[in-house]
């Protein structure tokens, strides 16, 4: 491996993290090889390039050399100029441990990351034979057998693993040739954990027999690439039509064979917020779907998003944490936040409000509660309730109302979609 197969690689990287359409990034950063090699190579790109980039380590402290590798991790990222993120990860847990570390380890990486980051990670070509045979001998579907991308989602967060197509011989070498440092971690020699035992029992003998298994893997993942953008041209030519105002079409959904259903919902999901569907959200969905049941069924996701059916429609709902039941008085000196709304000056005057509204000032912001009523019609009360349902309101959107009261009387009901003004004020 020379400086010609060093530039080759850092074109490959810089091209990857170019088509993120990102610029901040964090490398999970082990102390081994592979990361470090990683950490040298983006910091060379780093150097010619507008990107930010910072490191994170997890210390498993299941392994005897592991505090070691967390400081050379420290000196590495010293050296490189790069901020270090370390966490640690303490709980003991006996069965499943291997998966338990995995999981946690992931999690406390996107619990750090940022909204505008990508995680970096050096997996590489023999990683992804490790990974197949792993997920076969769990029993994993067609699907789940198929392998890493360069570029996907978990949890909406993005996932960047440039080194794929690169062979751990290869990775070693070029190592070698830049001096670069690294630690070997020693629990990778526990073959009580299965991905150990598939790495230096099962996998060596096969290569023995098909020494092209590294290459074979090389070509399903260029077919994968393949298979994916003809998928998605597939979905995007479809989509006008099944999606309107960012709501998906039941109807239109059950045109198309049951089987583009998983395929087009995860694709859909994925364009919208960036997160890549399990096979039981996929299963849950299309039973919402095929479900006559139109009482404001929802599918939970891990992200805190719902989708919810209302109206023969599949709804995207993601409330925020600033709900805001308690009443708070208002002014209209200044703009205010309440609940999920924020209600500026500037938009009431654009549509004609603040004046009216303005002699009638002090207000009694409420959120709504069910029972309100107001009078749209002189001397003639309405329920609020009765207005929200004749106008096919879902339930979520109501919570997002701004309830206006003066002297106890209900003048506006003002939301950023919708608008109630009480014949008092018109």
């Amino acid at each position: 491996m020379d400086s010609l197969n060093l530039n080759k690689l850092k074109k490959i990287v810089l091209n990857l993290l170019i088509d993120t359409d990102k610029q901040n990034f964090i490398i999970g950063l082990s102390g081994g090889v592979d990361s470090m090699l990683l950490l040298h190579v983006v910091n060379e790109i780093k150097s010619h390039n507008d990107f930010n980039i910072r490191a994170i380590h997890i210390n498993h402290h299941i392994s005897k050399n592991n505090n070691l590798m967390e400081q050379h991790c420290i000196d590495a990222c010293n050296e490189y100029h790069t901020d270090l993120v370390i966490k640690n990860i303490t709980e003991k847990k006996k069965n499943n441990i291997e998966e338990f570390l995995r999981n946690k380890r992931y999690n406390l990486i996107f619990d750090t990351m940022n909204k505008d980051e990508a995680l970096l990670l050096g997996h590489h070509q023999n990683d992804q034979v490790e990974t197949f045979f792993y997920r076969l001998f769990r029993g994993s579907s067609p699907k789940g057998l198929s392998l890493m991308k360069k570029i996907s989602y978990r949890n909406d967060k993005l996932l960047c693993r440039p080194f794929l197509s690169l062979g751990k011989e290869n990775i070693t070498k070029l190592s070698q040739y830049l001096n670069i440092k690294f630690i070997k971690d020693l629990s990778n020699d526990d073959m009580s954990f299965d991905r150990n035992y598939i790495r230096s029992q099962i996998i060596p003998p096969i290569v023995k027999r098909w020494d092209t298994l590294n290459n074979i893997m090389e070509h399903n993942i260029e077919l994968q690439d393949t298979y994916s953008k003809i998928v998605n041209d597939y979905c995007e030519s479809i989509y006008n039509s099944i999606i309107s105002n960012n709501t998906l079409c039941i109807n239109s959904l059950k045109r198309k064979p049951i089987y583009l259903y998983g395929t087009f919902l995860k694709y859909w999901i994925n364009k919208k917020i960036q997160y890549d569907l399990s096979k039981n959200e996929i299963y849950n969905l299309i039973k919402l779907i095929q479900s006559n049941n139109n009482d404001y069924p929802k599918c939970e996701l891990k992200n805190k998003v719902s989708l919810i059916r209302y109206d023969n429609k599949l709804h995207i709902i993601k409330l925020d944490d600033n709900h805001l039941n308690e009443p708070k008085s208002w002014d209209l000196q200044s703009d205010i936040k309440f609940g999920y709304t924020t209600i500026t000056l500037n938009e009431l005057k654009d549509k004609g409000l603040y004046e009216k509204l303005y002699n009638k000032a002090p207000f009694i912001l409420k959120s709504v509660t069910g029972n309100e009523k107001i009078m749209l019609n002189s001397n003639y009360y309405q329920d609020l309730k009765k207005i929200f349902q004749n106008k096919s309101i879902p339930t979520w959107e109501r919570e997002k109302f701004v309830l206006f009261f003066s002297n106890h009387e209900l003048l506006l009901a003002y939301s950023n979609k919708h608008i109630f003004i009480s014949s008092e004020i018109r």
